[in-house]
């Protein structure tokens, strides 16, 4: 019977053993370790609280989140970065803006003058050192190229800043644009100017000298002071008639290869202009 008793100790003995050993595996307190569930995902939202649509718009919802200014951000820091080196505007509303909207692309193509400019050898009015009475010289300070109205000093203009692109030689019946014939006077061009007064005989005769002449401009020029004028680079000639001895010497020393001309010889043709109405049209290749 002790033996017994004894045995039934051990026993209840070795089973309090075992069950604490199981207790210890099992974290300590008896219950069955189980792996917590993954946290559940926060929804994105707006910046008011909102979610976004779900579907094809995520993309969309994401571009829109994205271009919005930063909470706190200033509008200098939120705006994009100016270009680099930007050509100067056509002048809103200007001649240049509204008469050569499709051409102006084309003037960054175009190659600055790398000529010299003339010296101006003497004052504003004065006489031209190559002997012909009454013409006068104009001082011209720059041959720069621009993309935009020009105030030059005298109507019509004799030199100074120009499109990148000039006008194609030719008799106009109509106004051109200054900026595009100046180029064509860089280019040795001389430009004849007409008020309304100048006979038809005189127009037939000065049409029919544009068409012989590689570099003769004809155009109306209803402002100027007087019913003829002759332009080269950085001279000018005021006349009351075509008649005048002067109109041919003029032609003479300052047409195609003057000793003005920043670029004697260059062409006055391939740019713009389709004479005798079209004064900014591109004429059609072949």
């Amino acid at each position: 019977m002790r033996m017994f008793e004894r045995g039934s100790r051990v026993r209840g003995a070795l089973l309090l053993v075992a069950a604490l050993l199981l207790i210890a595996a099992c974290g300590g307190n008896g219950a069955t370790a189980v792996a917590p569930p993954p946290p559940a995902s926060t929804p994105e939202t707006n910046g008011d609280g909102s979610q976004p649509p779900s579907g094809g718009a995520d993309s969309a919802s994401e571009a829109l989140q994205q271009s919005r200014p930063a909470a706190g951000a200033s509008p200098a820091e939120t705006a994009p970065p100016p270009p680099s080196d930007p050509e100067p505007p056509a002048a809103a509303g200007g001649r240049v803006g509204a008469d050569l909207a499709d051409t102006l692309p084309t003037v960054s193509t175009m190659a600055q003058s790398s000529a010299p400019l003339p010296p101006p050898e003497t004052a504003d009015g004065g006489t031209s050192p190559e002997g012909i009475e009454g013409v006068v010289v104009v001082p011209v300070t720059s041959a720069e190229h621009v993309r935009y109205d020009v105030e030059y000093p005298t109507a019509p203009p004799a030199g100074g800043p120009h499109l990148g692109i000039w006008l194609n030689c030719g008799f106009y019946t109509v106004p051109v644009l200054d900026e595009l014939a100046v180029h064509s006077l860089e280019h040795g061009a001389v430009w004849v100017t007409y008020r309304s007064d100048v006979s038809t005989e005189a127009l037939s005769e000065l049409q029919l000298l544009a068409a012989q002449s590689s570099h003769l401009l004809v155009s109306p020029y209803e402002s100027q002071g007087s019913p003829l004028v002759l332009s080269a680079w950085a001279r000018q000639l005021h006349l009351d008639s075509l008649g005048d001895p002067r109109f041919e010497r003029f032609l003479e020393v300052y047409l195609f290869d003057g000793p003005t001309v920043p670029e004697p010889g260059a062409a006055c043709s391939g740019a713009v202009g389709v004479p005798p109405e079209h004064p900014e049209a591109v004429p059609q290749q072949g």
